[in-house]
């Protein structure tokens, strides 16, 4: 019996490890994309402009979110989100 095929299969086995490892921290450095922290920048409408404590509510890449601004917005408006209300889950938008 040979041991070349075993030593090959080990060393394709490890190199894909490591690729996958690569990968993976990789992955870790990467800007959120995704949810409440991935906000901002993104557009979306305004779809009722009276809510809840007076927030309104925006509709951005289809989610609908609570969102306040400085100066009221019309149901239909367009609007980019500014930033995030660091003591609740509200989007700061302000008029495109």
């Amino acid at each position: 019996m040979s041991i070349v095929p075993t030593i090959i299969a080990a060393g394709v086995v490890l190199i894909l490890l490591v690729f996958l490892a690569v990968l993976g921290l990789l992955a870790q450095k990467r800007p959120v994309t995704t949810g409440y922290e991935g906000m901002v920048g993104e557009r979306g409408v305004i779809r009722k402009a009276k809510g809840f404590r007076g927030r309104q509510v925006m509709e951005v890449r289809g989610e609908l979110w609570w969102c306040r601004s400085d100066t009221p917005l019309a149901p239909g408006t367009e609007a980019i989100v500014s930033a995030l209300d660091p003591d609740a889950p509200v989007l700061i938008v302000e008029p495109c």
